[in-house]
């Protein structure tokens, strides 16, 4: 027998290596050749092949078939071992939400985290108790990066323009509207212009969403609007409490404002100047565009908001 070091030097043919586990496991040449689709021909040179590697005959000729010799049954559990990682590593793995103990991570800013998140979390508990959910904002200019290298699986947002193998697709398309507390002492069921010119406001400048506060603060500083704004936040989590406590007025995505409607005492009114609407959208790697997993995930996500 050749040493172990001398045969992990030397040139194997894997396919070799499947016709030996073939033949160990049917002991027949013919059977083993039908089973991979090869002739007896082919078979009996690959055989040969095998015997020249191993400098063994690993398989003789008895009445009852072929039968292993002492080192082809010596080498036989790792060979098969081996075979099957390979095998299993080739084959496309499955994904259980069921059963899994996942972590996604999805990018997203604070208005994905409070009008998007706690419905994406009903949807996946009625399926997958088990699975975690990680938001986090990665910033624009590293997001490309973060999808490739999984440090998230999916982000969403307004505007992305990403390269680097990144697959986009549209969620929904909305639009903007006013928010103020429901019994606010001038403005009633209708929000004029001349009222929303005289109002107070709120601006809301995210760092991250760069989308939504640029649209929203060249809306209000138009020439012929030149809106009053007393107070200016980074985060629109933030406009339900001052809202509610003053009588500010806010410009917010459609989506947030019936959300606070939701949660707090206040009203949503259209707006009387025209801004314009935005698409939100989902994004991911082509790297993982194939993997189960992150599949599953983008097909709850698009589920949420069909058509």
């Amino acid at each position: 027998m050749k040493s172990s070091a001398k045969l992990v030097r030397q040139r194997i043919d894997l396919n070799l290596l499947v016709i030996f586990d073939a033949v160990y496991q049917l002991r027949n040449l013919t059977a083993a050749g039908r089973e991979l689709g090869l002739s007896q021909p082919a078979m009996s040179h690959a055989l040969g092949r095998l015997r020249s590697t191993f400098n063994d005959p690993l398989f003789v000729r008895l009445a009852r078939g072929l039968e292993p010799t002492p080192l082809a049954d010596e080498i036989a559990p790792s060979l098969i071992h081996g075979l099957s990682e390979i095998r299993g590593s080739l084959e496309r793995k499955t994904f259980n939400p069921a059963t899994s103990s996942r972590v996604f991570r999805i990018s997203e800013g604070d208005i994905a985290e409070a009008v998007h998140l706690p419905r994406l979390l009903r949807e996946i508990e009625k399926m997958a108790g088990g699975i975690r959910l990680h938001s986090q904002e990665i910033p624009g200019p590293r997001l490309t990066d973060a999808l490739g290298n999984g440090e998230v699986d999916l982000a969403t947002g307004v505007g992305y323009t990403l390269g680097g193998g990144c697959r986009e697709a549209k969620l929904f398309e909305s639009e903007y509207a006013c928010v103020l507390r429901a019994d606010h002492p001038l403005i009633g069921s209708r929000l004029t212009l001349k009222q929303f010119k005289d109002a107070r406001h709120i601006l809301v400048s995210p760092k991250g969403a760069v989308h939504h506060g640029a649209v929203i603060e060249k809306a209000l500083s138009r020439r012929d609007i030149a809106a009053r704004i007393v107070v200016e936040v980074s985060h629109f989590n933030g406009v339900a409490a001052l809202v509610t406590s003053s009588d500010l007025i806010a410009t917010v995505p459609m989506g947030l404002a019936q959300t606070m409607k939701l949660l707090a005492n206040v009203k949503v009114l259209p707006l009387p100047i025209p801004i314009p609407r935005f698409t939100v959208s989902l994004y991911w790697h082509e790297r993982f565009h194939r993997d189960p997993a992150n599949i599953w995930l983008r097909k709850i996500y698009q589920g949420m908001f069909p058509g």
